[in-house]
């Protein structure tokens, strides 16, 4: 994966970290302290605000992939891999034998990653705006029917999330196995190849000595 591709996984990781740590903030101090939307769009306030949510995707990357590896990643990769070291090994292989191969694990890879990360976002955000919606209540009409669409959707999303996370990483590991098992087969066909040329070319050597011999 190359760095720009990175960055823009994290900071869409990032994103959704910095909505239930700001749900949060105005939960707790109320909304008057906000700045307005022209000043959070001006350039000073924009790349400071690109560079926490990019450090904030870093660090929700982390805490999910432990979290999720715990409680759910080791048992789903246990159907193809007998540990995590089989596994690595595995996909060191298919990195190291076909570029075409490892650039398409490594795009599944980024939306499991991000599927991930958002399926623990919205939890948080789920309890963060319903603590919002109890502490600091916006002063709309329709208040009781804002609330229950947004929780809807909230655990919607993070159904959804986990549950493309999760078919996103059964269908890995089973391309990781597929694919080493591929590029196994043939590095030792093409070994099988090399031995067998030079096995011919042992046997006419030889013979060329025995005839050099019998001269």
């Amino acid at each position: 994966m190359n760095t720009t591709n990175l960055f823009v996984e994290l900071i869409v990781i990032g994103l959704g970290a910095a909505i239930w740590i700001a749900l949060l903030a105005l939960s707790l101090l109320g909304t008057g302290w906000t700045p307005t939307l022209e000043k959070l769009f001006s350039l000073n306030y924009l790349l400071p605000t690109i560079a926490v949510i990019y450090v904030l995707g870093i660090v929700l990357d982390r805490v999910a992939d432990a979290g999720f590896e715990k409680l759910w990643s080791s048992k789903l990769r246990n159907r193809w891999f007998q540990n995590i070291n089989d596994y690595y090994r595995s996909r060191r292989l298919v990195y190291s034998g076909s570029e075409r191969l490892g650039d398409l694990l490594e795009y599944s890879r980024s939306r499991m990653r991000i599927s991930r990360g958002w399926a623990l976002n919205s939890a948080l955000i789920f309890i963060a705006f319903n603590l919002f919606m109890t502490l600091q209540p916006p002063a709309v009409e329709n208040k009781s029917l804002l609330w229950i669409v947004g929780a809807v959707a909230l655990a919607l999303l993070t159904y959804g999330s986990h549950f493309a996370w999760r078919n996103l990483s059964i269908a890995e590991f089973r391309k990781v196995k597929q694919h080493a098992d591929y590029v196994s087969g043939q590095r030792t066909s093409s070994h099988r190849r090399r031995g067998g040329r030079g096995g011919h070319g042992g046997g006419e050597q030889n013979r060329e000595q025995s005839r050099e011999q019998k001269r």
